[in-house]
């Protein structure tokens, strides 16, 4: 009974590098023009009660796992240009996060972090933020590589 336990557990944490029919994640795994669809809700200013935000728009990523992109964010029913870059800190466990500097109607504005998992040999990425006052999740698909 104890090895029938131990092989499930050991399957268990194996499952997220089982989820991956090919070789490990990198960077160059995400390459490629994503639609991006992120929902939740974010404090416009620091100590201001969360609104609703959603963005739709696209990232393009390169071989060496830069990305760089545009989106119309609703804020709070506020439509706004945001246009992203950053760079993917990929695992080879297909776990990462990326930074993005962002700028908002093209002024700078707080960079955006978020933990992601590449899933499907790059044909898909979710994500969360996890920056303070931001509740927001995103969800990419890959359009072409």
């Amino acid at each position: 009974m104890r090895l029938t336990t131990a092989a499930l557990g050991m399957i268990a944490l194996a499952a997220p590098a089982l989820a991956q029919t090919g070789a490990a994640c990198t960077a160059a795994t995400t390459r490629g023009t994503y639609s991006v669809m992120c929902t939740g809700y974010m404090s416009p200013a620091a100590g201001a009660p969360q609104v609703p935000i959603t963005v739709l728009g696209t990232v393009v990523g390169d071989f060496s796992g830069t990305f760089t992109g545009t989106a119309k964010v609703s804020l709070g029913g506020t439509i706004v240009d945001q246009t992203v870059s950053g760079v993917i800190q990929a695992n080879s466990d297909c776990t990462g996060s990326i930074s993005y500097a962002q700028k908002i109607n093209g002024q700078p504005a707080p960079n955006l972090n978020i933990i992601a998992h590449t899933l499907n040999e790059g044909a898909e990425i979710r994500g969360m933020s996890i920056d303070a006052g931001v509740t927001m999740t995103c969800s990419l698909a890959l359009l072409h590589r």
